[in-house]
């Protein structure tokens, strides 16, 4: 187990001077007086999986930073595996919690979870003070809730980010394994009310994630600037002046033939001269790339078989890209299905005609650095038509919120947590089969169709993150949690 370092960041001054922004600071401020007072002499302790890549590590930065500015003792933690086993058997629980899988486990998988567990152990026990505050999040550090207690009388928190709307046999399975490890909780915490176990109902509240407007991947780009991160991370290969050199680690794309190369290898990606679709995600079949690939493909025929060559419509659509960005499997360890993933979509990218194979991008973004990861999928976002969240289970969906804060039209996938973020037909689109290929591609030929309908959805977007899903309205919930557990 590590303690992970906070660099400085954005402070309270910073988001008040953004006008949008002003009045949900000074709700924040006045509502969380009350509540610090009673967290004095008191540390809380943040436990994850992982410090780079994935929603839990990018909100808890600037969680961190916000709350220390106000005198809150906040530190957090992060367990260590060198077991391949343990995080395929997370991975496992993971897509058992949103209804996909078998979901068997069995007794030598129990052994695994709470061994790995137990090794980090004593770090944690040489860290957490009596009467501190610990916050599990997710379940690779779920047994860890018992171990604690045993020698800490500490009240301990577990941060569900993952559910599924509807109990399934496999949803019910996972939850009777998980089942060992909930009495030793004091409370929970889920992202929506659909998401939380019956048996767990009476403990538990509801706190949607949220972004931090000023983050890299968040805060605003010149367009000089948004051109200088694409190049510098290798997207683009042209430019005349840029004030920065390139980074260490540069973003690869799936070759024809199916190696990983330079974007601009074998045909020129000309990102910033033409409309693009983009989905961001890690590589997972539940956020539904396949899926999208095959939609995009489809619009693509259909406009070259049936459309007017001399119209509007037809240019637009013949000159859209498709981008798919993930984390280079380079760079991470926690997800052994990733790569799996990776080389299905490949597969069926080495299929395709040449001509077809032009107009789709699969990059890989390095996770090195977390900063210019961030720049990266900032940029993209910035540049792109449309924002994509396809998957056929999500969480919540932090790259949708993301976009709308970008003024980014979404078009997303009936999940339950996209769904509640999205308003149909006022912030975007709402396809509610992300399987259902032909519905898929009317909804994004219709959207790359009319501009001034996507120029609204995403002013309308950008309004309804500033109402609902910024870290202060997520800050003041967290603070309300901790005050019941003094």
């Amino acid at each position: 187990m590590q303690k992970i370092q906070v660099k400085p960041g954005a402070k309270i001054g910073d988001y008040k001077a953004y006008g949008a922004l002003y009045s949900s600071v000074l709700d924040f401020l006045e509502q969380s007086k009350p509540l610090i007072g009673a967290l004095n002499g008191k540390t809380i302790w943040m436990i994850n999986s992982t410090a780079i890549g994935g929603g839990v590590a990018e909100m808890l930065p600037s969680q961190m930073r916000i709350l220390r500015e106000l005198g809150v003792s906040i530190e957090w933690l992060v367990i260590e595996a060198n077991e391949d086993a343990f995080f395929d058997l997370t991975k496992r629980i993971h897509n058992a919690i949103h209804g996909s899988g078998d979901g068997k486990f069995t007794e030598e998988d129990r052994t695994i979870y709470e061994r790995v567990n137990c090794q980090n152990l004593p770090k944690a026990l040489e860290l957490i003070n009596e009467g501190d505050i610990v916050v599990v999040h997710d379940p690779q550090p779920m047994p860890l809730a018992a171990m604690i207690k045993k020698e800490k009388n500490v009240p301990i928190i577990w941060r569900c980010h993952i559910g599924l709307e509807d109990d399934t046999d496999v949803t019910d399975a996972v939850w009777k394994f998980l089942s060992k490890y909930t009495d030793d909780y004091d409370h929970f915490i889920f992202s929506l009310p659909s998401y939380v176990p019956k048996t767990l109902k009476n403990r538990t509240s509801i706190i949607p994630p949220a972004i931090d407007p000023l983050s890299h991947k968040n805060r605003a780009l010149q367009l000089h600037k948004s051109i200088g991160i694409l190049y510098q991370s290798g997207i683009t290969d042209d430019h005349e002046a840029i004030l920065y050199h390139r980074y260490n680690h540069l973003v690869r794309r799936i070759m024809p033939d199916g190696s990983f190369g330079s974007p601009n290898q074998t045909s020129k990606l000309n990102l910033i001269y033409r409309p693009f679709v983009t989905e961001i995600s890690r590589w997972d079949r539940l956020k539904g790339f396949k899926e999208l690939m095959e939609a995009f493909i489809k619009m693509k025929k259909e406009n070259l078989e049936h459309g007017d060559p001399e119209s509007l419509e037809y240019k637009r659509i013949k000159m859209t890209l498709l981008v798919m960005g993930g984390p280079d499997p380079a760079f991470v360890s926690d997800d052994p299905e990733g790569k799996a993933v990776l080389k299905e979509l490949t597969e069926a990218y080495q299929e395709l005609d040449g001509d077809m194979q032009k107009d789709i991008a699969i990059l890989l973004l390095p996770l090195d650095n977390p900063k210019e990861n961030a720049l990266i999928v900032n940029a993209l976002q910035r540049a792109s038509s449309i924002i994509v969240q396809n998957s056929i289970q999500e969480g919540f969906g932090l790259t949708a919120t993301e976009g709308m804060w970008k003024r980014k039209p979404l078009l997303v996938s009936a999940a339950a947590g996209l769904k509640f973020q999205v308003a149909h037909n006022k912030t975007g689109l709402i396809n509610d089969d992300p399987t259902n290929i032909e519905s898929l591609s009317k909804a994004l030929t219709y959207m790359l169709n009319h501009p001034k309908e996507r120029d609204k959805w995403g002013f309308n977007g950008q309004t309804r993150v500033i109402q609902n899903f910024t870290l202060f309205s997520q800050l003041i919930s967290w603070l309300e949690v901790f005050a019941k557990q003094t």
